[in-house]
């Protein structure tokens, strides 16, 4: 008797654990089949996203071909923007314009005719896209890796005295590396995305410029009648890294408050060194830009 009670106890245990196995591993399923879903919706689920920012940024720049001065600016910035989310592919499509007046330390003397800052133009845009290669599903991060193809511009008119002005630009066309990082919380209503990207190889204008008068590609444009914008687009080079070094990394959190409408926040940094002529006369610029705007899913 006291066997057979055993027995049944023993059974009633065996019985109880392989239901409770199959219970856990039911559970255990339904929550990586919902973290699956989850991830796919975040993905699939209205995978455009267009957003428009405007903020503030700084600048810092030195041009040796036209002065050896550092000047200094503030502008608000507008950036529009372009986002296809893919199940494995990222791509993106911005452009940024702000427009400024650069100074130096140099006083201006206005009642004696002289005065002496920069106008700039700055244009910035790029298309890009990027295919997945680690996912870390514990921690919703994910990297992509994949090439960029953007342009530069900025334009500058330096005055000195009265009305006498000197035009200088850089403009810059690259083929570039760029890597992204995303991290995705919980509710799928947040992300954290990190862009880095540099070019390998450039087709630029103007370069050879010596100062504001000399250089290779000023001399032939002094007595040149024709159409100026197409002469200096043809008559660029094919530099590398040794030429142009140019950094721009864009750290951006973006909020969603409804299934269309969010807000992003987003901090820029851009710096680029080209070499003007012969490895003696560089341009350099630094920008950092602290931009918010609003972004919507399509």
């Amino acid at each position: 008797m006291k066997r057979t009670f055993l027995t049944y106890i023993f059974l009633c245990f065996f019985i109880c654990g392989a239901f409770s196995q199959d219970r856990i591993k039911e559970l255990s399923d339904s929550v990586v089949t919902k973290s699956s879903f989850d991830t796919i919706k975040f993905k699939l689920d209205k995978p455009y996203l267009i957003s428009i920012k405007t903020g503030f940024s700084n600048h810092i720049e030195r041009d040796d071909a036209m002065s050896p001065f550092i000047y200094r600016g503030t502008a608000f910035p507008i950036e529009l923007c372009y986002r296809y989310v893919g199940t494995n592919s990222r791509q993106l499509f911005y452009v940024n314009y702000d427009k400024l007046k650069l100074v130096s330390k140099l006083p201006n003397y206005e009642d004696y005719g002289l005065n002496h800052y920069v106008q700039n133009t700055n244009l910035r845009m790029g298309y890009s896209y990027m295919q997945r290669v680690i996912c870390l599903e514990k921690i919703s991060c994910e990297l992509y890796l994949g090439c960029e193809i953007n342009s530069l511009l900025n334009l500058r008119q330096q005055a000195y005295i009265g009305n006498n002005e000197f035009l200088m630009l850089d403009q810059f066309n690259s083929l570039s590396l760029t890597t992204q990082i995303e991290k995705r919380f919980a509710n799928n209503k947040q992300i954290a995305i990190i862009n880095l990207s540099m070019p390998f190889v450039s087709y630029v204008l103007m370069r050879g410029t010596y100062n504001a008068y000399v250089g290779d590609k000023i001399d032939p444009v002094m007595n040149y009648s024709g159409n100026m914008l197409w002469y200096m687009a043809k008559n660029g080079n094919v530099v590398s890294l040794n030429k142009l070094v140019l950094i721009k990394a864009d750290l951006a959190f973006i909020r969603f408050l409804s299934n269309h409408i969010g807000f992003e926040f987003k901090y820029s940094f851009c710096y680029y060194r080209f070499t003007q002529y012969d490895n003696l006369n560089y341009s350099r610029d630094l920008q950092n830009s602290v931009l918010l705007g609003l972004i919507i899913k399509l």
